[in-house]
């Protein structure tokens, strides 16, 4: 009886429980699939796209007080200079820490023909510029010696800044990719403020940043990158009271002043940790080169400990590299201040953007060139020809290419085919960027207050997508929240590459006459069999073996079939130094082949 009373005073819930979770349930549905839905992007919906946040360094840096100056010197009175960049850099921290086999415990550039010598930057907050052709000029030697001009870098790197007062890698890679550079020293000497256009005396088609060092012993992916390419550029504070004279050592623990921009030429396993003025936990250090004179440190380089706190890990390290400009002719872009923010659509990690350009000339399209935020980057390009203004997947699909690239940076990817351009003719370069836990894969260059107020964009240039169907004008859409915004994106129209002569050899040859010994030069060389396009002449070049290089003068100008030349009357004394170029069918001439008596 108690058991029939307890089953019909429970009946009720027994019914009713039943539909309390079926409710529930699908009140929790109903929310989630709400919830979900707000980050989905129905199709033809063209959403605001969000902005990366910028690097918290760079933000500090603009907010500071009017009143508090930022350090622009050492103690000592060496000048410094890197002002932290705008990009934010921390979703690269996650990460494992490379691991590398075989590497040496010692290495060290100074003992190969792998280092120009050390500068001095002297009293301009210029160490940034410093530093970027100490990579650069170490990426280029041995196989050929250059001296590029900062004083040309700081002067017209574009952004806000004065020439001396600070830059940092990104402004570098701004200038460089847009090819205003680099120049030759002794074209625009440091420091002479020069009025006059100077030639370009390469392309930089590549930067590699890499990762910031996530701990102290994060070394290896720096130490394979100095082994392969040369110097690599890296940032650090420098606080006069972590250097260590007597042994050219820097140990900082926690002293967060003085940015500086340094070049890493090798390093040290076992550099004892004794010789710091505080010791580190460990021994090792990084050799590194500084630019202020080699009257400074061990020859102007010094040793920065492993366990340096700052040291390569509050901004990108990086490796310039370096190409013959006649790779590429002419090249289409809209972002000469480079890549200062990047866009993304919430929650997705992959977006497409894509710059409509209109042909200035018959030079066939070859190559796509842009930046790249992340560790892990797939892409895919398409060209299009013929299109319309505003769509950029109009007209016609002429080309397509996928890839992948490991680091961040900036990068030119060549066409598998050379697309023939007509004057006049729009077309329009359009990329997948998909970067795997980010998601701001879009690079832009945008209007920073003090710091990039000179970008501008105009309607009908850049656009960007979620879906690679619904476009915007970056410009001109949501009521101009991205006006003067331009998608870094550059296209690259040229032939292939043209080269000098190869084996280009001297001999010395002495005509023994009736009153006198007449000296004479002779110079042979051999068609250079990776020259693609039809080489018409060779031009011969001469200067006294000191002088200058603006010197030299043109003392020949050689038909294709001819390969040797006898430079007469020469005094027994005489020292000279020789160019020899290619001149091509479209009138390109390559850089030269040197030799010297």
């Amino acid at each position: 009886m108690k058991k029939k009373n307890l089953i019909k005073k429970f009946t009720p819930i027994f019914f009713i429980l039943p539909i309390f979770i079926l409710i529930f349930s699908s009140y929790i549905f109903l929310s989630l699939y709400s919830s979900e839905k707000k980050n989905l992007i129905s199709p033809g919906e063209n959403p605001k796209p969000q902005l990366a946040p910028l690097n918290k360094d760079f933000l500090r840096y603009q907010q500071r007080p009017a009143d508090e100056p930022f350090a622009r010197f050492s103690a000592e009175g060496y000048s410094l200079g890197l002002i932290p960049d705008p990009i934010d850099f921390s979703h690269l921290l996650d990460r494992p820490p490379l691991r590398i086999s075989g590497l040496p415990a010692s290495f060290d550039l100074r003992k190969q023909p792998k280092l120009t010598p050390v500068k001095n930057q002297g009293n301009c907050g210029s160490c940034w510029a410093f530093a970027t052709y100490a990579s650069l000029e170490s990426y280029l030697l041995p196989a050929e010696v250059w001296d590029f001009s900062e004083q040309h870098l700081i002067d017209n790197h574009g952004f806000d800044y004065g020439p001396c007062s600070g830059g940092n890698i990104s402004m570098s890679t701004a200038y460089l990719a847009r090819w205003s550079g680099p120049v030759k020293e002794e074209d625009n000497p440091y420091i002479y403020k020069a009025a006059a256009d100077f030639p370009v005396r390469k392309h930089v088609q590549e930067i590699i940043y890499l990762p910031p060092r996530l701990n102290s012993l994060d070394n290896d992916l720096i130490k394979q990158a100095v082994m392969t390419y040369g110097a690599v550029y890296t940032t650090m504070y420098f606080s006069s009271s972590c250097y260590h004279p007597g042994q050219w050592s820097y140990y900082n623990p926690d002293r967060e002043e003085g940015g500086h921009a340094v070049a890493i030429v090798g390093w040290d396993d076992n550099f004892d940790r004794s010789r710091f003025l505080q010791q580190p936990p460990d021994h090792g250090a990084f050799i590194v080169k500084n630019s202020w004179g080699n009257n400074w440190g061990d020859g102007g380089y010094f040793y920065v400990s492993y366990y340096d706190h700052f040291f390569g890990r509050r901004g990108f390290n990086a490796v310039i590299k370096a190409e013959t400009k006649t790779n590429y002719e002419i090249i289409y872009q809209y972002d000469p201040l480079g890549r200062t923010n990047s866009l993304g659509y919430l929650g997705r990690d992959y977006a497409w953007y894509a710059n409509i350009f209109t042909a200035i000339s018959s030079v066939p399209l070859t190559a796509v060139s842009f930046y790249t935020p992340s560790i892990n980057n797939y892409y895919e390009i398409r060209i299009y020809l013929n299109v319309n203004p505003n769509q950029p997947v109009s007209g016609s699909l002429i080309t397509s290419k996928t890839g992948q690239i490991n680091y961040p940076g900036y990068f030119t990817v060549p066409l598998d085919v050379a697309i023939p351009l007509i004057p006049g003719q729009r077309f329009s370069v359009v990329v997948k960027m998909t970067t795997p836990g980010y998601n701001y894969p879009i690079p832009i260059e945008r209007r920073i207050p003090g710091y990039s107020s000179q970008a501008k964009a105009e309607p009908g240039e850049g656009f960007i997508s979620p879906d690679g169907n619904s476009w915007s004008d970056l410009h001109t859409s949501w009521s101009g929240a991205y006006a003067n915004t331009s998608v870094c994106l550059k296209a690259l129209a040229g032939y292939p590459p043209l080269y000098p002569p190869a084996n280009f050899s001297l001999q010395r040859l002495e005509n023994n006459l009736i009153f006198f010994i007449e000296y004479v030069n002779k110079l042979t060389w051999q068609a250079n069999p990776d020259n693609k396009t039809r080489v018409l002449k060779y031009r011969l070049y001469r200067k006294t073996k000191n002088e200058p290089d603006k010197n030299f003068k043109l003392i020949a100008e050689l038909e294709n079939s001819v390969f040797s030349y006898f430079d007469r009357g020469l005094k027994r004394d005489d020292l000279y130094t020789y160019w020899l170029t290619s001149v091509d069918e479209y009138g390109r001439e390559s850089e030269p082949a040197i030799i010297s008596n």
